[in-house]
């Protein structure tokens, strides 16, 4: 049995409002895409943010009209 993020491949889509001015976000995809250049191919053990929710995938969202963001945790499902 695999897990996996339903957004990340394509079966669910999310829109977040902003908490400052409501507009709705823009999905960057995994955060921990953005920790280095090779950190979506290293252990994700190195990582604190993601031992702290272990069965969730944790989206980077950001406010195109006031550049606010937000961590947004999406929960595994089987695939």
């Amino acid at each position: 049995m695999e897990f996996g993020c339903p957004v990340c491949n394509g079966l669910m889509s999310m829109d977040e409002l902003c908490d400052n001015c409501d507009q709705v976000m823009e999905d960057l995809g995994r955060i921990e895409d953005f920790y280095a250049p090779y950190s979506p191919y290293e252990e994700q053990d190195d990582i604190p943010i993601l031992l702290e929710s272990p069965n969730n995938c944790i989206h980077l969202y950001t406010c195109p009209e006031c550049d606010s963001d937000k961590h947004i945790l999406i929960p595994l499902e089987i695939m």
